[in-house]
């Protein structure tokens, strides 16, 4: 019998760290709420990942650098 794999949304890896998200974040004259909805995502996810409780998804990271009108690579 063959396994199966199936990709689901859990299984996807936050490994993205971003230290330079808060002074580009604080630069900017954002607040976290402020950015999150200009960049589609929670609250709660500009804070975790501000902090280092977590890393970003790359589509996340990509809608941060967006919304903060940087590059990625000024987030890393």
């Amino acid at each position: 019998m063959r396994a199966t794999s199936k990709k689901t949304r859990g299984d996807h890896k936050r490994s993205v760290l971003l230290p330079g998200l808060r002074a580009a974040r604080q630069r900017s004259g954002l607040t976290q709420c402020e950015l999150g909805t200009l960049a589609r995502v929670a609250k709660g996810t500009v804070l975790d990942v501000e902090v280092g409780r977590r890393g970003a998804y790359p589509r996340t990271v990509r809608r941060l650098a967006k919304a903060l009108g940087t590059e990625v690579a000024d987030l890393i």
